[in-house]
């Protein structure tokens, strides 16, 4: 094959390799050369056939022109797979700085703080006692985050009496104290706003004066109420406001004397419902 080619056209381990194969026609009368040209990868990438006579020696002469161009023939790379065409980008989002640890969550700032009161004030009613009555007021505010408000409070009511027909007076001292939890409980822009509903424990007491003999009755009653607050803020952490509220005593004590002759005559009943008033000066704590 050298001889025909003019030159040595294979070579050990060379990249490219030519293969070739004989097989009789299908009626044997004639030999076919099958040349496959096999590149690097072991891939067949050309195939040519050729045919001659009955023998051999006619396969040379189209043989060895189908191997010599097969070998001086450039090898053919597959065509470039087009790249694909990128799609346009999204504009980019404006990039948002990360929460810090110390900073509070947007479900954090929508809460209101916490914060605790202290006040003092006046404090009457209306059917608890009989009128004027009145007597100081002390109340304690406590509003934890997350939670509704507690309140704890007393209050002491002095000087009311009745006169009774003829001659004598009957006195009368309240002494209350009592919690309620306040599920409306907010101080926002300088005002606060408090609904709340408890129960209170009052003593109260009748005395006798100018009356023969003299006598004096104490009663304990449970005393469910509702109150309504409000405040402004004046000054630094101190508040100026009001209370307005409803008591139900269980009990409605009645409060009977004997006139000259002997007869029984009603005093002074409790009421129920009564109502509470007072003013009041607060502090706030925190």
């Amino acid at each position: 094959m050298a001889a025909y080619l003019g030159r040595y056209a294979f070579e050990a381990n060379a990249p490219l390799t030519i293969r070739i194969g004989l097989r009789r026609s299908p009626d044997d009368r004639a030999l076919v050369a099958e040349i496959s040209k096999v590149g690097e990868d072991g891939k067949v990438v050309g195939i040519r056939t050729v045919s001659g006579g009955t023998t051999c020696e006619t396969l040379d002469d189209p043989l060895t022109l189908v191997v010599a161009l097969m070998l001086d023939a450039p090898p053919v790379e597959p065509p470039p797979v087009p790249a694909p065409t990128p799609e346009p980008l999204a504009p980019p989002e404006p990039s948002q700085p990360e929460p810090m640890e110390s900073d509070p969550s947007p479900e954090d700032t929508s809460l209101e703080p916490g914060f605790a009161l202290i006040s003092a004030g006046i404090g009457s009613s209306i059917g608890l006692l009989p009128f004027p009555n009145y007597g100081p007021r002390l109340r304690v505010e406590l509003k934890p985050r997350r939670f509704w408000g507690l309140s704890l409070s007393g209050l002491a009511l002095v000087g009311s009496h009745t006169d009774l027909p003829g001659s004598g007076t009957l006195d009368f001292r309240l002494l209350q104290a009592g919690a309620a939890l306040c599920p409306l409980d907010t101080l926002r822009d300088r005002n606060w706003f408090a609904v709340c509903g408890g129960v209170e424990i009052a003593w109260l007491e009748a005395e006798g004066s100018g009356l023969s003999p003299h006598r004096r009755k104490t009663d304990w009653t449970w005393v469910p109420s509702l109150q309504l607050q409000a405040a402004r803020l004046l000054s630094g952490p101190v508040l100026l406001g009001g209370t307005f509220g409803v008591s139900f005593p269980i009990s409605r004590n009645r409060y009977v004397y004997r006139d000259l002759e002997g007869s029984r005559h009603l005093a002074f009943e409790v009421a129920s419902p009564a109502l509470v008033l007072g003013v009041f000066v607060a502090f706030r704590l925190h």
